[in-house]
């Protein structure tokens, strides 16, 4: 884990293709089990996820609207004020 390819292809070369299969699910188990807890963990908690993807269209709804406001600036496109 944390090698480059060619460090892992030096490291297997001439080898039974075996040990690489072992060496490559050993990495995977630990690579994507956190990964799968952590899913689980999200799943169990869904008002934790929706806090999170409503603070992201928050975030994301300002910068669009300070870009659309910098676009219709650009384009010519005049907000019109109303007095009330």
């Amino acid at each position: 884990m944390g090698q480059t390819r060619e460090q892992t292809i030096d490291q297997f070369a001439g080898r039974q293709f075996s040990e690489f299969k072992r060496a490559l699910s050993d990495v995977s188990v630990n690579v994507l089990g956190p990964i799968g807890a952590e899913m689980k963990r999200l799943v169990a908690d869904p008002g934790h996820v929706d806090a999170i993807l409503i603070d992201g269209a928050d975030r994301a709804r300002l910068i669009a609207a300070e870009t659309m406001r910098q676009a219709k600036d650009i384009v010519g496109f005049v907000r019109k004020q109303t007095g009330l």
